[in-house]
């Protein structure tokens, strides 16, 4: 051992260079080495869960199902169903039955507790019925009827309601409220004689349509 190590110091004084070279490559084999242990452990190389069927369980119920195979979640999104009961996971990702390595989180989608609020952004009054009922239908409205008034402007939204509230600009509201457009018809008034009898039947007969019927 005592002739080894006479050795060694005798070829870093013959050949400092060459031998500071293969000393700093066995560093850093040594370092990668090290780098390697590390990224196993800290990845969990190796190790791995499967992930179980989560979806109809509420939240809390899915996250200690989850925690118990070593994995943990995150609310990704929400919507809202009043058919379902709040905090109820609807789907996930990564899918029941996955396998994954542990750790891993687990994305869900829950129902909401209360349903989306939207803000009007643009007037529904002074537009056409069409129009209206596009822009709220985009907003994810979906009951919206519509009540026949007089004006000398037919097809035009003179009012619109959201649960009997005024609904204009910047109003908010849930998608789930009740919509109501007052939509312009011509004044009997304004009809001609041959069409007298048409115009009385427009006028007492105030239909509600559904937005649908468009």
């Amino acid at each position: 051992m005592n002739d080894f190590f006479s050795y060694i110091k005798r070829f870093f004084g013959r050949h400092p260079i060459i031998a500071n070279l293969l000393l700093i490559f066995l560093v850093a084999c040594i370092l990668i080495w090290a780098a390697l242990l590390f990224l196993d452990s800290w990845t969990n190389h190796g190790s791995s869960s499967v992930v179980p069927a989560v979806k109809g369980l509420s939240y809390e119920q899915a996250r200690l199902l989850l925690a118990e195979n070593d994995l943990t979640v995150e609310i990704s999104d929400s919507i809202y169903d009043r058919n379902a009961r709040p905090g109820t996971v609807v789907e996930s990702w990564p899918r029941a039955g996955a396998v994954v390595k542990q750790g891993r989180q687990v994305y869900v989608t829950v129902t909401a507790f209360s349903p989306k609020q939207v803000t009007v952004a643009m007037p529904v009054t002074g537009v056409s019925s069409r129009q209206a009922v596009s822009y709220l239908e985009g907003l994810g409205v979906t009951s919206i009827r519509m009540i026949s008034v007089p004006s000398q402007y037919p097809d035009l939204v003179e009012r619109a309601y959201a649960d009997g509230k005024p609904l204009s600009v910047g109003v908010s509201f849930p998608v789930t409220a009740s919509i109501t457009l007052e939509v312009g018809t011509v004044p009997v008034d304004n009809y001609p004689a041959d069409s007298l009898e048409v115009a009385i039947d427009d006028a007492i007969d105030d239909v509600t349509f559904d937005a649908d019927g468009l």
